[in-house]
């Protein structure tokens, strides 16, 4: 019996010592990152995947490390591991997400956003994301749905307000635009309505000359005949 019992002792001291080791690693990587050291980051999160605890924390601060480091097909392949490691895990899917935003894969950037808002709903940020995952493939009705949901939760979120005013300046819908940004200098957002202010601006410049040109070619040259040109008196008339 007593044998047995410093067996297993024994067993939960060398369990205790391999997760502090293993924890040791996962966070002097996040030490390491915190520096900006984010290659040396990624070695000591290898380490740290060695046991079997928490892989899913693990795979999304490496993923983080790749992703500072401008290596996206890295930082994919760890997030999408997260994801795997735990079905879960909401920031896994959001930092998935958002790296095949940065890729330019939308379409799966928006099936990363959904699984992270069926995790968390009432998340501001996860339909803030789903919103101009939307608007970048060109879905304008799903884009608006999507940051409207998000002003049912947080009416005051002027960054929100700023989104819709883009996607109604890409539907040349300047007064809805107008809304939008009269709402977030209500807001007390002055940065975001002038930012905001600007895009109305440069969008009325480019309808007002892209309208004016198209006047122009549709002009009947003889409506506008083009003046002959003056005789010079001083010059030599030849016959």
């Amino acid at each position: 019996m007593m044998l047995r019992k410093k067996i297993l002792e024994k067993l939960k001291v060398r369990q205790a010592e391999d997760w502090s080791a293993d924890d040791s690693h996962y966070e002097s990587g996040l030490e390491l990152a915190r520096q900006g050291r984010h290659a040396e980051a990624i070695g000591e999160f290898k380490q740290a995947l060695q046991t079997e605890d928490d892989l899913a924390k693990t795979h999304l601060a490496m993923g983080v490390a790749y992703q500072n480091l401008g290596r996206h097909e890295e930082a994919i392949q760890a997030f999408t591991a997260a994801t795997k490691a735990n079905p879960n895990f909401t920031e896994a899917y959001t930092k998935l997400g958002l790296a095949f935003d940065r890729s330019g894969q939308f379409l799966k950037a928006i099936r990363m956003h959904l699984n992270a808002i069926r995790l968390a709903p009432g998340d501001v940020e996860l339909r803030k994301n789903l919103g101009l995952a939307y608007f970048n493939v060109g879905s304008y009705a799903e884009a608006i749905k999507a940051f409207t949901q998000a002003l049912q939760i947080d009416p005051e979120d002027a960054a929100v307000y700023h989104c819709l005013g883009l996607v109604y300046l890409d539907l040349e819908d300047i007064d809805a635009a107008l809304e939008q940004q009269k709402l977030i200098k209500e807001l007390g957002r002055a940065d975001l309505a002038t930012s905001l202010m600007s895009e109305i601006d440069r969008q009325v410049l480019r309808t007002t000359a892209q309208a004016a040109s198209k006047r122009y070619a549709k002009t009947d040259p003889e409506e506008y005949p083009h003046p002959e040109p003056e005789a010079d008196e001083g010059a030599i008339v030849r016959f």
